[in-house]
């Protein structure tokens, strides 16, 4: 299982730095220190990456792979595949545990390894955090199944732990605390009473999660519970989209994809074939030795984990980037271990339906072609970030009216310096009505370009249009000054270089804007005509 998982994963080494790597990993001074671990849990352990929660551990194993392999993309790439190797083992586990049986077993696990969902959470360093948290996530939840609540109180200590772990690898595991309270009335003679006897252990996860979640608190992010946060307007439509990726996924955008507001066609056939999988999984997937029917497990494990992205549940920092129609193929990494036990159980079904030995090879050859489709189709998923163009061009032909995709596929055009053909896609993000990051973004890159094709006024103007969106887009802040500086206004441009020095991310560019600037002034003023000679 682990080597199929790694198999897919090959590609990976070939990948440069992509997605936030470049600023959050290649060019953050913070992960090159181990002193840095002092401040994983505090409010400053990043400065540069700060918009994802509070995820402390996830930074650990980049520093220490980072570290080992001199912060070269493919040792850090390694990390991912070693981790999804890792993730693939732990799901077959569970499914030996809820099926009993091996061939049911392997085809949950080989689903999950070689799904092609799986290959967005892969290609980027900073999203193992979501793998590895997947991965304690299931080393609990399969000691929960297999200890049965009979084992000491360090055994039920020591299960806990590792959904504290989990948790603060990824927040987003938080609902998984639903799915253990769930299990007790799952299991054959479970109910009311199966609760009570779990309740020692129920209470232990209660504790890891309240533990997690005042981490956040005191933290000083952005994370809280509010009921504010709750969006269900395209809960149908993300359903489609969810299901379209887990059934059909043979067209996944990379990172961001919109779906109409009521879902398309084969989002719709896709909830109707899995519809018609559910049950045939439920009549034939059984009771495992633990007592668990492996499908309503996996129904329950998918729909659970997959409610922080149907915002369902009120986790703060999460609202701006999901209330919307937005899907993403990483948000799926750990509901896919639920689609993966549906998977192998309807498999037993489909098979037990076909009674003759020729109809069962037949239904056999069937499940062995999918899978390599699904492999051919992996591998080709994490092929596409070989260059950020790829990435993006795929992204908006496969979503032309996704403003995230015609923003990010405009800035890789500018910056290969191609301002004609980024300005048309710039224009049309714009037009498309997206969030407040998006926007100031998209008309900062507008301002970007007018600069480079020699319109300062232009810029200035669009530059300002940005800010007013988001005063704390320092991006456009550099570019207003570059603007002000190209018209000979470089009072104004100091001040607006001050302010874009303010971030990490735009500090360099800034100070060294602010240095010509003031070598101008000098120049100007005559105060050091010798200086500027030299």
């Amino acid at each position: 299982m682990a080597l199929a998982a790694a198999a897919v994963c090959l590609p990976l080494l070939t990948l440069p730095f992509v997605f936030d790597d470049v600023m959050s990993v290649a060019d953050n001074p913070w992960l090159r220190e181990l002193g840095s671990l002092r401040h994983l849990f505090g409010p400053a352990y990043t400065p540069i990456f700060r918009n994802e929660g509070f995820e402390p551990l996830t930074f650990l194993p980049i520093m220490l792979f980072g570290r080992a392999f001199a912060w070269q993309p493919w040792g850090l790439h390694l990390l991912s595949l070693l981790a999804h190797s890792a993730c693939s083992w732990a799901v077959w586990r569970l499914a030996r545990e809820l099926f009993s049986e091996e061939r049911p077993a392997l085809l949950a696990g080989l689903f999950f390894a070689l799904h092609p969902a799986q290959g967005e959470t892969t290609v980027a360093v900073l999203f193992s955090g979501t793998i590895f948290s997947a991965l304690f996530f299931l080393l609990a939840l399969t000691r929960f199944v297999s200890r049965d609540g009979r084992d000491g109180p360090a055994d039920k200590a020591l299960t806990a732990g590792l959904f504290l772990v989990s948790l603060l690898f990824k927040e987003r595991a938080f609902p998984g605390l639903l799915l253990f309270a769930l299990l007790p009335f799952l299991k054959k003679g479970g109910g009311a009473a199966e609760l009570r006897r779990r309740l020692p252990e129920l209470l232990a996860f209660a504790g890891a999660a309240a533990a997690a979640l005042l981490a956040r608190l005191a933290a000083g992010r952005v994370s809280a519970l509010s009921a504010a946060d709750l969006d269900p307007a395209f809960l149908f439509a993300k359903l489609a989209a969810y299901a379209k990726m887990i059934c059909l996924p043979f067209w996944i955008s990379p990172v961001y994809q919109k779906t109409a507001a009521w879902g398309d066609a084969a989002g719709l056939a896709a909830l109707l074939l899995a519809g018609a999988a559910l049950p045939l999984a439920v009549k034939y997937g059984g009771r495992g030795g633990r007592g668990y029917s492996p499908a309503p497990a996996g129904a329950a494990l998918a729909g659970l984990l997959l409610l922080p992205y149907l915002n369902l549940l009120p986790v703060a920092d999460l609202a701006e980037y999901l209330k919307s129609v937005f899907v993403s193929g990483r948000y799926l990494y750990l509901p896919l271990t639920g689609a993966a036990l549906v998977f192998g159980a309807a498999a037993e079904g489909f098979a037990a339906e076909w009674r003759r030995p020729a109809s069962k090879a037949a239904a056999l050859i069937l499940t062995t072609v999918l899978l390599l489709v699904f492999m051919g189709v992996s591998v080709s998923q994490r092929l596409i970030w070989r260059s950020d163009a790829a990435v993006w061009a795929r992204a908006v032909r496969l979503n032309p009216d996704s403003a995230w995709g015609n923003y990010m596929l405009g800035t890789s055009y500018l910056e290969q310096g191609d301002a004609a053909d980024a300005v048309p896609l710039l224009e049309k993000a714009v037009s498309l009505g997206p969030n407040r990051g998006v926007l100031s973004n998209s008309l900062g890159a507008l301002a970007a370009a007018a600069l480079m094709q020699g319109r300062p006024a232009d810029a200035e103007r669009t530059a300002k249009q940005a800010l007013r969106v988001w005063n704390e887009n320092y991006d456009a802040w550099n570019t207003l000054g570059a603007a002000l500086a190209g018209m000979n206004r470089f009072a104004e441009a100091e001040q607006a270089f001050l302010e874009a020095a303010r971030s990490p991310l735009t500090s360099g560019a800034a100070l060294a804007n602010r240095e010509l600037v003031k070598r101008a002034l000098s120049e100007r003023s005559g105060a050091g005509p010798r200086k500027a000679g030299k």
